[in-house]
């Protein structure tokens, strides 16, 4: 691999360096003008140039569903899921996996945690289709097959009875596979580690507490701690999810997981919205972590997250972009920018706001220890990959330029990348993914997609005639009074 120096490049602290990458890595840090001669030359002396962002929670199967929502709630999402990810060969696995890596690493994006969603169940064929779909892109991925035992509809209690006779049978019917079955079609794919492209590894991804049964998740530990994977599940991120794990099992969903012994640094819950103290203590005192989506937070309309006081006890926070099902886009920097503004509508003091740095470490640092890569990934230091993304400082949003870190996060800039390097080999160039498969991205999707549509359109018909009682449901389960608000209270209007 061929050394290169990036030159007299800004960084996201108002100093100018040069960058010396080499074998993959960054070999040093120095001063602009004092670097070798002898080695190729990138001229950044326009560019601000910072460690490629990670996200750190996205779902690839979603990505040919952008626009398919408007006013959804989670439920609604959760019953929509069956159409909108399933049922797919393994070509069009690897085109709509491409189609997020290409939007991903065009804003910035270098490596990501991807909630793999394959039914009726984990492939060998799936999971290599979409490893090779990052690879081809140049993108780190941990691909975590997103799995589960129990059905939406089994899990809302009373739920069926609320629809119309010939409904309800059709959803009583809908069945996830056994939990065994699902375990031994995970053993299966999981055979595929030794042939995984470099920069691509696997995780498991037992998707919501209440989905899996008790057996089930001890055999998702079990599997993960025998193949040394991490785990990553999604938490209270409704407060209909907060209010079934207390009737459930008498207790918020971190303590079930931990009394099954899920809890640990290899674990990461995504949302994390409706948690009580308690269970932000458990967090932090076993290492876990969180990965923050605001945008598709604020789209379900599900909360805001206290992520100021998970970080006062020390928890690991990463940020993501959630699925494009749930909020329609891969763009890191409007992660961060959301993470930053929405802690503010709050009722909390102003020193527990995310300010722009914090949102800038939670988008590199943070997320790469949810990867578990916070030793690899996610800083601009000697012996750190050189995942880099280089913004042109003529851009809209750098002008005038007054705080360099600040403008990143608030001013709206990733039009501004133009070029991205993943393990020193560039894979934007003029603002564009170089990867050849990519150029005919718009015409496959659009081919893709026609030739979804007809297959999905039953399930995606019988989805239609469920949600609605799902959100009626949702809304009116959700009234019930909890130890705690995530959302903002509405009082009497004033006339």
């Amino acid at each position: 691999m061929t050394d290169l120096l990036i030159a007299g490049g800004l960084l996201a602290d108002g100093m100018r360096l040069d960058i010396l990458l080499r074998a993959g890595r960054i070999a040093a840090l120095i001063p602009p003008g004092e670097g070798p001669i002898d080695v190729p030359r990138f001229d950044a002396s326009d560019r601000l140039v910072i460690p490629g962002l990670i996200n750190a929670h996205t779902h690839s199967h979603a990505n040919l569903m952008k626009g398919v929502a408007d006013r959804w709630l989670l439920e609604s999402s959760l019953t929509n899921g069956p159409w909108m990810g399933g049922r797919r060969d393994a070509a069009t696995i690897h085109l709509s996996t491409l189609l997020g890596a290409t939007e991903m690493l065009e804003a910035g994006c270098t490596a990501c945690y991807d909630l793999f969603y394959e039914f009726p169940g984990p492939t060998a064929e799936g999971l290599a289709a979409a490893a090779s779909a990052y690879a081809e892109a140049g993108m780190r991925a941990v691909i975590a097959p997103m799995v589960a035992d129990r059905a939406l509809f089994e899990v809302l209690p009373g739920f069926l009875d609320t629809l119309p006779d010939a409904l309800r049978a059709e959803a009583a019917a809908f069945r996830m596979a056994p939990a065994e079955r699902t375990l031994n079609a995970l053993r299966a794919a999981l055979a595929i580690r030794g042939d995984l492209p470099p920069g691509i590894t696997l995780a498991l991804a037992p998707t919501i507490p209440h989905h899996c049964s008790d057996a089930f998740l001890i055999g998702c530990r079990d599997l993960a701690e025998a193949n040394g994977l991490r785990l990553h599940t999604h938490v209270a991120e409704s407060k209909l999810q907060a209010l079934l794990a207390r009737r459930a099992w008498g207790m918020g969903p971190v303590h079930h997981l931990d009394r099954h012994g899920l809890i640990g640094a290899h674990l990461t819950v995504a949302h994390a919205i409706w948690l009580e103290t308690s269970e932000l203590d458990v967090l932090a005192s076993r290492g876990a972590s969180i990965a923050h989506m605001p945008a598709s937070n604020l789209r379900l309309g599900n909360g805001v997250a206290a992520i100021a006081e998970a970080r006062a006890r020390g928890i690991a926070v990463g940020l993501g972009t959630d699925g494009c099902n749930s909020a329609d886009s891969l763009d890191m920097f409007e992660a961060m920018r959301l993470a930053a503004h929405v802690s503010r509508i709050r009722d909390v003091p102003r020193a527990r706001w995310v300010d722009a740095s914090t949102a800038r470490m939670m988008a590199t640092e943070g997320s790469a220890t949810v990867l578990g890569m916070g030793d690899k990934i996610g800083r601009i230091a000697p012996g750190f990959a050189a995942d880099l993304a280089l913004l042109d400082l003529g851009h809209r949003g750098f002008m005038p330029l007054h705080d360099i870190g600040n403008q990143m996060v608030t001013c709206n800039v990733a039009g501004a990348v133009r070029e991205v390097f993943v393990a020193g080999r560039q894979v934007v160039r003029d603002g564009r993914c170089i990867a050849p498969g990519t150029a005919t991205l718009r015409a496959r999707a659009a081919d893709a997609l026609a030739e979804l549509q007809p297959r999905l359109a039953p399930a995606r018909a019988l989805a239609a005639r469920l949600e609605p009682f799902a959100a009626d449901y949702a809304e009116r389960e959700s009234r019930a009074p909890f130890t705690m608000n995530a959302k903002i209270a509405v009082g009497t209007a004033r006339s």
